[in-house]
């Protein structure tokens, strides 16, 4: 708590407490008592409950900051804002991730703030509720900052934006707002001081280029930062965008934004980041990019862009950061050497590109910066003995050529996290030097390794929490140091041939979301520990030889989505319990076992079923009469022919989702 002997100094005037830890304690009334504090910072210090009024009396304060962060929001409460309005000398006023949702009048109160210049109330539960006397001349005129991002806000904004003259910077992301472009055009009229205006993720429309084509306003001079992403926003970009000519970040991703990148982009000589993604824009990317020396990111990515990455490119020695590619590109060609001359590039994804190239070392010569490696369909052919530049933390190489073996270059990437070489027909065993790596993330499904998994792969990997290994020709046992990988959240060895019995250490996997051992040649009974695994949510262990009843610990898996056992020996009756614990159930696969007896009238209660297969059993005719009302399930509850069609469309869908947690 903070120590009240603070009050024996009378004269203070500056007091900063920010970032020390007071363990949720309460601001102290007594504060309030300090009259001569000019500057008061209560951030990042874990304080809660509802801030005292008593701040109120502190008439000669410029500076309060009660400001949280995203770990601790929401545990400062302000239940009345009219203290605030007390404070005649306030020039900064930050309460970001402080609850403001019970406050009333809140423009009232901060229009008997005559000194205010800036405002911070991001994160901060407000609404339309919290705004009345929305038109009134307020002292906001003269604010030069202004947060009010990550709120509540929707459809049409007050109108005291507009009577703003001085402001700079201003952030309204993350909220509904609802405005026609021409609101943003009327706004930057007189907006000749403005260097910052972010209005990203609310429901901005309209043609795009209407806020470009007219830069008669003053603004232009002055603009540093435009972020408008994830708007509604359409229509093309003009060539009048070149106008912005102090412009150091613009954002206009996730729109649906058209037509071609302007040429006049290139002569944005001030520009940091480039924020073009996922929108609609066709045509080639203009080589007079490459002339934006100062450019740190450039992300194209998920557009409909084609041709050749332009050679220019190379000289934008300054990047660190480039996106291209995306489920609609269709950028082809060669990859020019001149990309290899980015020495301070650190992240590189062309993924979902049309490339027909060759990698080679040439293309890597100088990127001794490079972190992150997304590629896909492409050959890479660097020597057997080749030492890249660059300490890699993530390689994803999907579906890439790689001449058959392990790359021997990758036992040099000491600080690899996340690797994915899916489908890059890797044949022969699995190395024994992935110990080198720090490896939370491994994918090599889909690729033509043989053998058994390394005995020690628990202690090679000990921070896995990925393991991707289906659909290869792996052979013997699970090991038993897979129970030491205690941070597993996704254990997929599907679709191969290993043999033995189940691991019996489940409850080790607290953070164990799916466990895929299908179409194995795994023998013997499901061990009592599985229920211990009580984080499931994706089970499959279908298609194997297992024997034995289900056991009912598995009860305890509350969170269970997709549970399928088919194809197996499996025995006993069909237990109650499933209804009755596992109401979280989509998928129930059971088929093709020797369960006998009748469909428990329980099963009524998995009220989210979608998939239920239970053909090929010896169960008798008597069907509880609410499955009758379940559509689909109905046709499929004893139906030999239905086989996989339906579920796998479905189980394919969940198990996407792990997919896109992996990498």
């Amino acid at each position: 708590m903070i120590d009240p002997s603070l009050l024996e100094l009378k004269h203070l005037s500056y007091l900063d407490l920010s970032g020390i830890d007071f363990q949720f304690s309460p601001i102290p009334a007594f504060l309030g008592s300090m009259t001569q504090l000019q500057h008061l910072n209560l951030s990042r210090t874990s304080l809660s409950g509802v801030v005292p009024h008593d701040l109120g009396n502190l008439s000669s304060l410029s500076v309060l900051d009660l400001g949280g962060n995203y770990s601790i929001m929401y545990d400062l409460v302000v239940d009345d804002l009219m203290w605030v309005s007390r404070l005649s000398s306030l020039e900064h006023l930050n309460m970001n991730y402080v609850d403001l949702s019970p406050t009333k009048d809140l423009l009232k109160v901060l229009n008997m703030l005559p000194s205010l210049l800036e405002l911070s109330m991001s994160y901060s539960r407000l609404n339309n509720t919290n705004l009345q006397h929305a038109c009134i001349n307020s002292s906001l005129l003269n604010v030069q900052h202004l947060d009010l991002s990550h709120n509540y806000f929707y459809g049409e904004f007050p109108c005291f934006l507009h009577n703003m003259t001085s402001p700079r910077y201003l952030n309204l992301g993350f909220n509904s707002l609802n405005y026609n472009v021409d609101w943003i055009n009327g706004f930057l009229s007189n907006k000749c001081h403005l260097k910052s205006l972010d209005l990203s993720i609310n429901q901005f429309y309209g043609e795009i280029s209407t806020v470009f084509q007219n830069l008669s306003g003053c603004w232009r001079y002055n603009l540093e930062t435009l972020e408008l992403s994830s708007n509604e926003f359409y229509g093309h970009l003009p060539e009048e965008l070149g106008g912005l000519k102090k412009l150091t970040y613009l954002g206009l991703s996730y729109n649906a934004i058209n037509g071609s990148i302007p040429t006049s982009l290139g002569t944005l000589s001030a520009l940091s980041v480039l924020d073009l993604n996922y929108n609609e824009l066709s045509g080639s990317i203009p080589s007079s990019l490459g002339n934006l020396s100062t450019l740190r990111t450039m992300d194209l990515f998920n557009n409909y862009l084609s041709g050749p990455i332009p050679s220019s490119i190379g000289n934008l020695r300054d990047l660190r950061n480039l996106y291209l590619g995306g489920d609609n590109c269709q950028i082809s060609g060669r990859i020019p050497f001149s990309l290899g001359q980015l020495s301070n590039l650190e992240e590189l994804n062309l993924s979902g590109t049309t490339l027909d190239s060759t990698l080679c070392e040439a293309h890597f010569a100088k990127l001794s910066k490079l972190r992150y490696l997304v590629l896909d369909s492409l050959k890479f052919r660097v020597g057997f003995d080749w030492a890249p530049p660059f300490q890699l933390g993530t390689l994803v190489m999907q579906s890439c050529d790689i001449e058959g073996q392990f790359p021997q270059w990758l036992r040099l990437q000491k600080e690899l996290g996340g690797l994915n070489l899916v489908n890059c027909s890797i044949s022969g065993a699995l190395p024994n030097w992935f110990h080198y790596m720090n490896l939370s993330v491994l994918r090599l499904s889909q690729n033509d390794i043989q053998g058994p998994i390394p005995n020690n792969i628990g202690r090679m990997l000990p921070s896995l929490q990925f393991l991707y290994l289906e659909e290869n020709y792996i052979t013997g046992s699970i090991p038993d140091s897979i129970c030491e990988l205690k941070f597993l959240e996704a254990l997929d060895l599907s679709k191969n041939q290993l043999s033995g019995n189940l691991l019996d250490c489940w409850g080790n996997f607290q953070e164990l979301l799916l466990l895929r051992l299908a179409s194995n040649e795994i023998s013997g009974f499901i061990p009592n520990s599985i229920g211990g695994a009580y984080s499931l949510q994706s089970l499959h262990l279908n298609n194997n030889s297992l024997t034995g009843k289900l056991p009912s610990t598995l009860r305890n898996c509350t969170g269970l989505v997709v549970l399928d056992i088919g194809e197996n020996i499996l025995s006993g009756k069909l237990p109650i319990w499933i209804g009755e614990y596992l109401n979280q159930l989509r998928v129930l696969r059971l088929r093709e076992n020797k369960f006998y007896g009748p469909i428990p009238s329980e099963f009524c209660k998995l009220s989210k079923l979608q998939i239920l297969d239970l053909a090929s059993n010896n169960l008798t005719e008597r069907i509880p009469h609410c499955i009758g009302f379940w559509g689909v399930i109905g046709t499929l509850v004893l139906k030999r022919s239905w086989r996989h069609v339906y579920f796998e469309f479905v189980d394919e869908r969940i198990c996407k989702w792990f997919v896109r947690n992996c990498m």
